[in-house]
C-alpha cells in the first residue's frame, strides 16, 4: 500500500504512538513501511501527515510543506521545555496588563535565525538536545540555530481563567502523556507553582502562524517572553494545515 495520510494527533501522544494507533486499525497498511513528515511534540495536536510504502522516498517533500498553527500562551511563567511538559524555571506575580503582544509577535515575521528548543530532537554531536538536557549538559554547547520563516503571526483573542482552572488543566494535561516524560516530577513543580503564586487569574493569549517548514511555536513564545520580560509558554497548539492537508480533512479516534 502506498498513500499519504493526514491523521489527527490527539493531544498527549507522540507521532509515533499516533502512527502506530492508526496501523492497529488499519490492517491493510501492515507490514508497510510507514513514516511521519514534521513532527509535533506530545503536547501540540492536529494535522500528521504520514507516509506509507513507496511514498517514503518523497519525505523531503512533505517534511517541507508550509504550515499553520494555532496556539494559546500565558505570560509569568517558563518551563525548561517552553511549554507546560515541562520544570518551572522563572515565574512572575507582576504582569503588565498593557504588553504590546501583537506588536511583539510580528516582530518574529519575516526569515530569521530561530533556536532550537532545549527539549527538541535535534542532533548535536550525535546526542539529541533533550538527552543532553535531560543530563544537565546544555552550558557545554551553543544552542544550534537555523533559519525559518513566518508568514503571518496574528494575535486572535485573550480570555481570563482563574488559577485553580489552570491548575487543572495542565495537571490533566500532563497526566494524559505515555512514556517517560518526567510527568511525576513535572506535576509537582506545578503544584508548587499553583500554591505559592498570588495570581488569581491568568490571561491566554490566543495566536495563528502562517509559516515555513521547521518553525517551533515553542520557541517564539518564550522569545517573546523574554522580550516582554516577563517569560512565557505555550499552553496548547494546534496544528491546522500541512500543505494542502487540512484540519477538517483529518481522520480522527481509530480511523
Amino acid at each position: 500500500m502506498d498513500a499519504v495520510l493526514n491523521i489527527y494527533k490527539q493531544h498527549g501522544e507522540t507521532p509515533l504512538q499516533a502512527t502506530a494507533r492508526y496501523a492497529r486499525a488499519h490492517p491493510e497498511v501492515k507490514g508497510a513501511r510507514m513514516t511521519y513528515a514534521g513532527r509535533l511534540d506530545p503536547m501540540a495536536e492536529g494535522v500528521l501527515v504520514v507516509l506509507v510504502g513507496e511514498k517514503n522516498k518523497e519525505r523531503d517533500v512533505y517534511t517541507g510543506l508550509d504550515k499553520e498553527y494555532e496556539f494559546d500562551f500565558v505570560l509569568g511563567v517558563e518551563t525548561d521545555t517552553f511549554d507546560i511538559l515541562g520544570l518551572v524555571t522563572r515565574s512572575s506575580d507582576t504582569v503588565p496588563e498593557n504588553a504590546d503582544l501583537d506588536t511583539a509577535l510580528k516582530r518574529y515575521e519575516g526569515t530569521i535565525s530561530q533556536a532550537y528548543p532545549p527539549y527538541s530532537s535535534k542532533v548535536v554531536n550525535g546526542t539529541p538536545l533533550f538527552e543532553l538536557a535531560r543530563k544537565g549538559l546544555l552550558g557545554s554547547i551553543e544552542l544550534p540555530r537555523h533559519e525559518v520563516t513566518a508568514h503571518s503571526i496574528e494575535l486572535v483573542s485573550t480570555r481570563s481563567v482563574s488559577r485553580d482552572a489552570l491548575r487543572t488543566m495542565i495537571i490533566d494535561s500532563v497526566a494524559k502523556v505515555v512514556g517517560d516524560f518526567r510527568q511525576d516530577a513535572i506535576i509537582r513543580a506545578w503544584e508548587d507553582f499553583f500554591s505559592h503564586t498570588q495570581r488569581a487569574e491568568f490571561t491566554i493569549y490566543s495566536a495563528r502562524l502562517s509559516c515555513g517548514s521547521g518553525f517551533y511555536v515553542r520557541q517564539l513564545v518564550a522569545d517573546v517572553g523574554r522580550d516582554i520580560g516577563t517569560g512565557a509558554l505555550t499552553t496548547r497548539i494546534v496544528r491546522t494545515r500541512v500543505g494542502e492537508y487540512h484540519l477538517k480533512d483529518s481522520l480522527r479516534g481509530e480511523a
